[in-house]
């Protein structure tokens, strides 16, 4: 089942039941587990909308399997200290006694975030990148078995979204789930990108591997100014 930032509960893992590869709305070919695929678009032109069907998709491919989908703010609570949210987040769906195990997965996700310093902080107090980096960590500590992580509802600097892409497709290859981002930075989506879904006015007009991408601009199959900095 889909587990929204809302924090509807979710199942318990299941990697057997997720299959090796879909073909997801729009003709989409596989998504890789392991991997990164980034939607890349400007504003407005369907990354949202073609995220959350990607993620309906997977959950009716595979209803076990725990499907995450973080396309809300970091916390429906923006009063709780950033140590709370991530422990809120990491106790979803399960008994709420909290002992030395949870406090040290949370310090861990804390780290791996680059947050450990903004632990005792209100999440209204973070910027728009701490932000987005606490999202990604709530979804990561719910051990997804694909996530789909949309773009900040604030703007990004292409540094910051290059980061957290980072950190996703890092934790994907570790984790070996299913990882699919939302960026309008195309640079940063070339840069990090194992896969590339590239959207225009609500279409899917390509996809493909970055050096897949850049042989069709060569030979005038996509219109460079889709993939420009």
């Amino acid at each position: 089942m889909i587990a929204p930032f809302s924090f509807a509960p979710a199942l318990a893992p299941d990697r057997a039941a997720v299959p090796p590869s879909f073909h997801g709305p729009l003709g989409l070919g596989p998504l890789p587990a392991g991997a990164l695929t980034v939607v890349l678009g400007p504003a407005g032109s369907g990354k949202t909308r073609l995220l959350r069907r990607i993620a309906h998709h997977l959950a009716d491919e595979a209803p076990r399997a725990r499907i995450i989908l973080a396309d809300t703010p970091a916390t429906a609570v923006p009063s709780l200290r950033v140590f709370e949210a991530l422990l809120l987040a990491h106790k979803q769906g399960d008994r709420w006694a909290v002992g030395a195990p949870e406090i040290q997965a949370v310090g861990a996700s804390l780290e791996q975030a680059g947050l450990a310093h903004a632990a005792g902080m209100l999440v209204n107090d973070l910027n728009a990148s701490a932000r987005q980096r606490l999202r990604l960590a709530q979804a990561l500590i719910r051990q997804p078995d694909a996530l789909l992580l949309d773009e900040s509802v604030h703007a990004l600097t292409a540094h910051d979204q290059a980061g957290i892409a980072t950190q996703l497709k890092q934790a994907a290859i570790a984790q070996g789930f299913r990882a699919v981002m939302a960026t309008p930075h195309a640079h940063v989506a070339l840069q990090v990108a194992d896969q590339l879904l590239v959207l225009h006015h609500g279409r899917l007009i390509a996809q493909g591997a970055p050096a897949q991408m850049l042989a069709r601009i060569t030979v005038g199959d996509i219109d460079p100014a889709l993939l420009a900095p």
